[in-house]
């Protein structure tokens, strides 16, 4: 590789992969194909709309922006109108259908006065073509849809909507799967089960979807260092993109943040294969950009004036523990597990009394409220509230040398394979 070819691996690594940002281009979404089908499927019957629900940072918003060209791929006898839109705080439910409607547009010819009477091109919005007032009310939308036949809009965000506004979509929901409306309304956004985004679905049930998004297993998330590395005309060699598969504990946005940094760390050394050594060094350029509201959490849970103090090593210790759980589990962990490693962090035996305090006060709010308990108080059960946070502190601790990227993969050889 030349140093100018470096350079232009460099800029163009910051388009393939995406930390900051959904992806948007099918040829860059990695798995998932469970969860597409789902939606294709529900998208092609009448009177099925779609909610897609999981954690912070698995991917969900990824998924809602590709679901135009892959209908253009899997149902190409059928032209879709695809709309997408964010909710915010601030959101109404007439709000936010104004701003979707008011994505669906086209260009009419309009005659010209004078002696040149070439028609000119006047854009046209939808609900200026249909006389529509901010103050959208459900058979409103209920009719314009109903003139709209294949048409998909996707609220993203969904769960930033106040409840109360929130609750108007499933009356609609309800209404357009009613009148059979031959178009698909699908909700996105952060919650654990469709209660927690959608109140009295039970009353929609059999008109919805249900697409939870779990974690990426390991080898989704190597799909998509690959995927990647063929855009770039790169690759990872298989400890590299290994070792950045697990540490990312099945969260598609540390894939991409330590993909990024690790390409650019090879094109340095005019290499096209990335190695372990660019994995390590990748990460700790990855901390030093992190998110930050990620990273500001950290400082606040582990900030101490003492030397002494050990909230550091026990909050790295809790998040190995937390990333060494699978299945229905994934997430959770019990301070007897935090044992093992914290005493490899620390070299030295520790007792749970060592540290059970300091998992308290990261549940305090002068700590940053990181942590929460379920369970009784003789089967505590712990976890991050941010499922970003665990890659983080992990990155953090290699970065600074607290834990070994070897020490980090034995601690996690019984995670998710």
């Amino acid at each position: 590789m030349t140093p100018i070819e470096a350079e232009q691996k460099s800029v163009q690594a910051a388009k393939v992969f995406s930390p900051r940002t959904p992806v948007n281009t099918r040829a860059l979404f990695a798995g998932r194909w469970n969860q597409i089908t789902t939606v294709v499927d529900a998208v092609s019957q009448i009177g099925l709309h779609v909610v897609i629900f999981g954690e912070r940072g698995v991917g969900k918003s990824s998924l809602a922006n590709i679901i135009r060209p892959v209908l253009d791929v899997l149902d190409q006898q059928t032209p879709h109108i695809v709309v997408r839109v964010n909710a915010h705080q601030s959101d109404t439910f007439a709000s936010v259908w104004v701003k979707a409607l008011d994505e669906v547009q086209w260009v009419e010819d309009k005659p010209q006065v004078g002696f040149n009477r070439t028609p000119g091109k006047v854009p046209v919005r939808l609900r200026s073509a249909m006389g529509l007032s901010d103050d959208l009310t459900i058979d409103d939308i209920r009719r314009t849809l109903a003139q709209l036949p294949d048409s998909v809009f996707v609220i993203d965000e969904f769960d930033r909507l106040p409840r109360r506004h929130a609750a108007q979509f499933t009356d609609l929901i309800k209404t357009l799967s009613d009148s059979a409306v031959p178009s698909t309304l699908i909700l996105v956004g952060v919650a654990e089960t469709v209660e927690g985004l959608i109140k009295d679905h039970a009353s929609i049930s059999r008109a919805l979807v249900q697409v939870p998004m779990p974690r990426m297993t390991i080898r989704e998330l190597r799909e998509i260092l690959q995927k990647a590395g063929e855009q770039l005309g790169m690759a990872f060699d298989e400890a590299a993109a290994s070792r950045i598969a697990r540490m990312s504990q099945g969260l598609p946005h540390y894939t991409h943040l330590v993909g990024l940094h690790s390409v650019r760390k090879a094109a340095e050394r005019f290499s096209y294969v990335v190695s372990t050594d660019d994995v390590s060094r990748g990460f700790e350029t990855a901390v030093k950009q992190a998110d930050h509201t990620v990273a500001d959490a950290y400082s606040t849970a582990v900030h101490s004036a003492h030397s002494t103090a050990i909230y550091s090593p026990v909050l790295l210790a809790a998040a190995v523990t937390a990333c060494t759980a699978t299945g229905e589990s994934m997430g959770y962990f019990q301070p007897a597990s935090v044992v093992g490693p914290l005493e490899r962090i620390l070299g030295r035996a520790v007792q749970i009394a060592t540290f059970n305090g300091h998992l308290a006060e990261f549940m305090s709010e002068k700590r940053g409220r990181i942590l929460e308990r379920a369970g009784s108080p003789r089967a505590y059960r712990y976890r991050f509230r941010d499922p970003l946070l665990p890659p983080h502190v992990i990155m953090r601790g290699i970065a600074a040398a607290k834990i070994t990227p070897e020490v980090m993969e034995e601690l996690l050889a019984g995670a998710d394979a």
